[in-house]
């Protein structure tokens, strides 16, 4: 459950007083149009994860410019605001994130969560009425930067809250790490990664927590799910293959799970466009998407700057 992140530190100081170290080396490469608008993040801005938009003639604008980083963005359902995790306006040396809320123009941040635990990844309900949240502020702990992680330890769960940032309820309890959730179309499920037992899996639990069910029963990591528009499939990140993380698909009892994509370096964070037609993802710090039958990838960004957390602007 790691999406890979630059770390800012001396370069970063130095870049800042020449002007961003822009390269003028060569010109950037063309945009790149979509077929919709994404919401990702990158850190072309003095090596800090901020928030982006990228319209579909493939131009990109600026939402986020705090002193703390800002990633894991959740469009509302009716696609007018973005939640997302940030440490906003702290030092570069804090780790403690909170939920936050913008409008989709970048105005109007809000923070939802001011607790000193790690609250992040938010994912907002198909109502629009809650945020599904992860948190260690039931006691755990997790070692933390800009995500958090399952590989050196640490516990954290996943909790709900109302959109306006109250009504908090705990959804997932016990040593483990449970993250990454995601709401199914109909809002009545919610799936997560957890390792619970031992290695990465991809659960589903009831709304109000009740009945988790382990889907990949696998042995290698399974992360990162996204459910289709029509809430028949499951898209997924897995180094099943044993040679990276790969792009997968299963049906959303668990059953028929095949790769989307087959490659050499890491494919991850996989989210599936409004209508269902198209899959986009990371790939070794670029942009890609795919049509959901696996054909058509296309590369969408190509420069320097490391650019993750692809996320489709829904439908009006």
């Amino acid at each position: 459950m790691m999406p890979r992140f630059r770390s800012v530190g001396p370069v970063a100081t130095v870049c800042a007083g020449l002007m961003g170290c822009v390269d003028t080396s060569s010109p950037p490469p063309p945009p790149v149009p979509i077929p919709g608008q994404l919401a990702f993040v990158s850190d072309r801005r003095l090596g800090q994860e901020d928030i982006y938009l990228m319209n579909a003639d493939g131009s990109v604008q600026l939402l986020t410019a705090s002193y703390g980083q800002d990633d894991w963005p959740s469009w509302s359902p009716d696609g007018r605001k973005i939640a997302f995790e940030s440490e906003h306006g702290s030092s570069p040396d804090r780790i403690n994130f909170d939920v936050f809320v913008m409008n989709v123009d970048g105005t109007g941040v809000t923070p939802l969560t001011a607790d000193t635990a790690f609250d992040g990844q938010p994912a907002w309900s198909p109502d629009g009425t809650k945020i599904a949240f992860v948190s260690t502020r039931d006691g755990g702990y997790a070692h933390i930067f800009a995500f958090v992680s399952t590989r050196d330890g640490g516990y954290a769960h996943i909790f709900t809250m109302n959109a306006t940032g109250d009504g908090v309820q705990q959804l997932t309890t016990g040593q483990w790490f449970d993250a990454q959730p995601a709401w199914s179309p109909d809002g009545t499920k919610i799936a997560f990664a957890s390792n619970r037992d031992a290695n990465d899996e991809i659960y589903v639990m009831n709304a109000n927590g009740s009945s988790p069910l382990n889907l990949t029963a696998n042995p290698a990591n399974d992360d990162g799910p996204a459910w289709s528009p029509d809430g028949s499939k499951i898209a997924f990140y897995s180094d099943r293959d044993g040679i990276d993380f790969a792009i997968y698909l299963m049906n959303a009892d668990g059953t028929g799970a095949a790769p989307l994509t087959s490659s050499s370096i890491p494919d991850e964070l996989p989210s599936w466009s409004p209508d269902g037609a198209y899959i986009a993802f990371d790939s070794n710090g670029d942009i890609y998407i795919v049509k959901a039958d696996g054909t058509g990838l296309l590369r969408v960004t190509r420069d320097r700057s490391t650019d993750i957390m692809p996320r489709w602007r829904p439908a009006p």
